[in-house]
Parts: C-alpha cells; sequence; structure tokens
C-alpha cells in the first residue's frame, strides 16, 4: 500500500507544476484578486461522468493484477473561485488476491501454481469532498485558466459485494482533480485519487489496519447555469466639485444681477419721484391783457371770446401770487347812465364767471370794477368790453 502512497503523492506534485506554472507571463494582467459576491444557489454548478482504472490494496499487494475498471460520476458546485462542494459515486470493480480462498473469491477457479487465490468484487464509494482550487488560490481568480489544480479530501460510504455478500465501511478518500479548460461549458477533468478503509473491507481480516483503493481516471466535466465570479462593485462617489463651482458662480453672478436691478429701480423710483422744476415764468404783464367785446346792450359772451379768455386765464394760472382785476364798459353814446354802469357790471362778472367756473382761476386772483359808459376808445362799439388787467 505504501508504493501507491507514494505514487499518489507523486503525481500530485507533477500536475502542480503545469497548473502552477502555466499563464505565468499573463497573470499579472489577467488575474483577478481579491472578495467575490456570493453567488447564488445553483450558480456554477457542474456535473461529470470520467472512467479508469482501480488499483486495490488488500493483503497481498505486492501479487497479480490488482487492475480493474473505473467509475466516477459527480455533481458539485463552486462556492468561491477557491472553495468548492463535490458529491461523487466512484468505484465499480476492484481485484485481489489472497493465500486463502476468501468469500470474494472468484468462485470458478481454483489456486493458481503459487498457491493464490484470485478476488473479483464490486466497489462503491459515494463520498463528499472539499475541494481547494490552489491555482486561483495562488494564481489569482482567472475563468479562462487552461489548467486548475485543484486537491481535495472527501468522507462516505464505501460498499464491497461478490458472490452475495457485502460488507460496508466508512472511507476516506483524498486526491487531486486537474481541469482542463476545453471551453466554456467543457473541461476534460484528470484525477488520481486514494480511498481509505478499514481492514476487512474485501472480507479478509488479515495484515494492515486499513485497506484501500488508488484510482485515476479521465472524463468530462460540464459546466451549467451562470459561471463565473464577480467583484462586489463598489460604488465610487461622484466629484460634484465641477457643478458645485458652476452651481456658484451662477449663484454669485444671480447676486450681481439682482444688486444691479434693485440699483435701476432705485434710480427709477427717484426718477419717478423727482419733482420737476417748473420753467421760470415769463415777467407778469403789468396793465391790460385782454378785452372780452359784447354786442350793444347785452353781456353775453360769445364762443369766440370764451376762446380768447381761455388764453388768458392759462396766463393768470401761471401767476398764482399775482391779483388781477375785471373792469367793464358801456359805451356812453348809448343808453342812460343807469342802464350803462348795469351793463358793465354784467359783463365784468361774466367774464369772472367763465375764468372761474370754465377755466379754473382761482377766484381769490380776480376783483370786479364796473365802470359805467364810458368814450376812451376812438370807436364806439369798442367800449362795450370787460378788460382783464394785471394789478401792479
Amino acid at each position: 500500500m505504501k508504493k501507491y502512497l507514494i505514487a499518489t503523492m507523486v503525481m500530485l506534485v507533477v500536475s502542480a507544476m503545469p497548473a502552477l506554472a502555466q499563464d505565468d507571463g499573463l497573470m499579472e494582467a489577467q488575474t483577478k484578486r481579491g472578495p467575490y459576491l456570493t453567488n447564488r444557489l445553483f450558480d456554477n454548478i457542474f456535473i461529470g461522468v470520467a472512467g479508469g482504472i482501480n488499483v486495490y490494496q488488500g493483503e497481498s499487494d505486492s501479487y497479480g493484477n490488482h487492475v480493474a475498471p473505473a467509475l466516477d460520476v459527480f455533481v458539485g458546485k463552486w462556492i468561491t473561485p477557491c472553495v468548492g462542494l463535490r458529491l461523487q459515486y466512484s468505484g465499480l470493480k476492484a481485484n485481489g488476491w489472497d493465500n486463502a480462498r476468501s468469500p470474494y473469491a472468484v468462485s470458478s477457479k481454483g489456486p493458481d501454481s503459487k498457491g493464490m487465490y484470485q478476488e473479483k468484487f464490486n466497489v462503491m464509494n459515494l463520498h463528499g469532498d472539499v475541494m481547494w482550487n490552489i491555482s486561483n488560490a495562488i494564481g489569482g481568480y482567472k475563468e479562462t485558466r487552461t489548467w486548475n489544480f485543484v486537491p481535495y479530501v472527501g468522507f462516505g460510504w464505501a460498499r464491497s459485494a461478490a458472490n452475495h455478500l457485502y460488507n460496508n465501511e466508512f472511507a476516506f478518500t483524498y486526491g487531486l482533480l486537474n481541469n482542463i479548460r476545453l471551453g466554456n461549458l467543457v473541461d476534460l477533468n484528470l484525477e488520481v485519487k486514494q480511498m481509505v478503509v478499514n481492514q476487512g473491507f474485501d472480507q479478509v481480516v488479515r495484515g494492515a489496519k486499513s485497506e484501500g483503493m488508488f484510482t485515476v481516471t479521465a472524463g468530462l466535466t460540464f459546466k451549467l447555469n451562470r459561471r463565473g465570479f464577480n467583484r462586489p462593485t463598489v460604488a465610487v462617489p461622484a466629484d460634484y466639485t465641477p457643478y458645485n463651482n458652476k452651481i456658484a458662480s451662477l449663484e454669485d453672478e444671480l447676486a450681481k444681477s439682482k444688486a444691479e436691478a434693485k440699483r435701476l429701480a432705485d434710480e427709477l423710483a427717484a426718477e419717478k419721484n423727482k419733482v420737476k422744476e417748473a420753467p421760470a415764468a415769463a415777467p407778469a404783464i403789468e396793465g391790460p391783457i385782454m378785452g372780452t367785446f359784447f354786442n350793444i346792450g347785452s353781456y353775453t359772451i360769445t364762443p369766440q371770446e370764451i376762446m380768447n379768455l381761455g388764453y388768458v386765464a392759462n396766463y393768470i394760472k401761471a401767476y398764482p401770487n399775482k391779483k388781477f382785476t375785471i373792469v367793464g364798459y358801456a359805451d356812453s353814446a348809448t343808453g342812460s347812465a343807469k342802464r350803462n354802469q348795469y351793463l358793465s357790471q354784467q359783463r365784468a362778472d361774466a367774464v369772472c364767471k367763465v375764468l372761474v367756473d370754465r377755466f379754473g382761476v382761482d377766484a381769490s386772483q380776480l376783483e370786479v370794477v364796473a365802470k359805467g359808459g364810458t368814450d376812451k376808445f376812438p370807436e364806439i362799439p369798442l367800449n362795450r368790453v370787460a378788460i382783464v388787467e394785471s394789478n401792479k
């Protein structure tokens, strides 16, 4: 049994060398290191089948042919890029030799020329394995790596059976799985493993305390569903400095615009509230300004004369602090003195009424005087008049 253990260790070392050496020049650029997201339950599932040889290690390891066909069927899952779990059926057939007829001896054959009996029995090892992808652990995770070197250990239940007899034992299994990538879905797997069980697994209790079976297989692994691992996405805080600077600049411009708008509004208000200085009034005329003429015997003012009185009113209002006198006349050539006095009074009153009521002249600026009949003007009709005079 020792020679098989030594052979196993040699195969582990030899298999490890290419797995660790591959892609060395590209490792830094293409591998991924560090934590990865925990995958979903059915992600990174794989199944596979393989065939090869079993070499049983019993009481007479050095004698005869111990090689028998082997079959592996398995299903597993990679939990992380480095750690995986697998459930595997391995076994099929086993051959052994003993110097006495054992329960598993071939019943149709007797001893050979050296008195040795051949054993043939069915063997099954159902075991769960914990796998460690040392290529990812040392070289960093790389989904497209060509060769992955995966040692593992496992425990399970082993059963031997022949000639209507069987034996069940607790089994310890360790081995090496070499995965050679063929594509995204398929790997070629080359596997060597060693099963260790209690003495008597082959129904013969003699010699060493344990027995075992060395197995070499080759087969295919099929990768199902979602494959590969992703790093956790770390949110990188956005740099808002340019935006904040732009906002600050716009706020500054807005503040300046508001200040300018306020300044203009204040200037406009000041202009609206500014009292415009009235132009300097022309020097007031001293003496008669304008006469309003009447028909004989009448004190009714004609529309033409009313229009002229409008100009007189504007002149009077331009000098609010000055007094004016309205002097009424009648022609002495007609009518009695009493009648002429009456007409002169009515004519002066009529002019005053038009200036105050129609044109808004302040009545306090006006004084009415009636001088009766007169002949001071060269023509008689010109004496039928009311004259507005500016007082000194």
